[in-house]
């Protein structure tokens, strides 16, 4: 549903990044090789995949395209 997301990062925690889009914020869980490569108070791009589940929406957010492509091969493997 979203493909990316491009605004100014406003918080970071361990495995988040909230990235502020027109008013809006939002929770990107991420990994620490993307964390590495953002700094707060600037305008930042992640490649993302929404997570719809019965009891929770989750949004994942990346620095690179590749990164995202690992992510989507890793939770198709079912076991």
């Amino acid at each position: 549903m979203f493909y990316s997301v491009r605004g100014k990062l406003i918080h970071t925690t361990s495995s988040n990044a909230v990235i502020e889009c027109g008013g809006v914020g939002y929770n990107c869980q991420t990994t620490i090789n993307t964390l590495k490569t953002l700094k707060i108070n600037t305008e930042v791009m992640l490649y993302t995949h929404l997570n719809v589940r019965e009891d929770a929406m989750e949004l994942f957010g990346f620095a690179t395209k590749a990164e995202l492509d690992t992510f989507k091969t890793l939770i198709s493997v079912s076991g």
